[in-house]
């Protein structure tokens, strides 16, 4: 019996550019992977760059905003803020006697009324020496600060809270004095809190001693 030869060769030769143009395809698809995952790595570093040179500018503005405050803070506004850190140094002070009187072993409540009653009048010198401060302030200044005066303000709220809440204790006939020493000695957190924002702020528009 004799074998056809011609057929299997027409056949080979058929198939072999199909094999051919598949190896094609798939390595041109793998060349295309690669190219997508290059624009993607190189988009993704554009955006880094990008976010930096955001940051860098923000950074930029905010020193220069800065350094324009300074600039701007007067001799009066400086003499003013001096004069608020002391109100409230003195205010933090009675607030930390009151709190030790009333936990002694001998409780004076009589003293203790006095010593609230100088405390709130105290904290109201605070309050109008801070105000006097903020309107003696341009608007720029004022502007930069808004945030932190908002807050500042909240805490003051607090601080009032505070001391009317010692007031109806100290209106009692027999007050307590545990009470009262913790009551005062919370309201001695937030003042220290309240002064830290404080001289946060006279960092911020350079009205702070160097």
């Amino acid at each position: 019996m004799k074998w056809n030869l011609s057929v299997p060769l027409a056949m080979m030769l058929a198939v072999t550019p199909i094999m051919l143009l598949a190896q094609q395809g798939g390595g041109g698809g793998g060349g295309g992977g690669q190219r997508q995952q290059g624009q993607g790595q190189a988009g993704a570093a554009g955006q880094r760059t990008g976010r930096g040179t955001m940051t860098q500018t923000r950074d930029q503005a905010r020193q220069q905003q800065r350094q324009r405050l300074h600039t701007q803070a007067t001799t009066q506004q400086r003499d003013q803020y001096r004069t608020c850190d002391q109100s409230m140094q003195q205010a933090r002070t009675q607030t930390r006697d009151l709190a030790r009187s009333a936990s002694g072993k001998t409780f004076n409540a009589d003293e203790a009324r006095r010593q609230h009653q100088q405390l709130q009048e105290q904290l109201r010198t605070m309050q109008q020496d801070r105000e006097r401060l903020h309107q003696g302030l341009n608007q720029e200044q004022q502007a930069a600060i808004q945030e932190r005066n908002q807050k500042m303000q909240q805490m003051h709220e607090r601080i009032q809270n505070r001391l009317q809440e010692m007031n109806q204790e100290l209106s009692k006939t027999e007050p307590n004095g545990k009470r009262v020493s913790e009551q005062a000695r919370a309201t001695e957190r937030d003042m220290n809190a309240y002064r830290n924002e404080y001289r946060k702020m006279g960092d911020d528009l350079g009205l702070k001693d160097e």
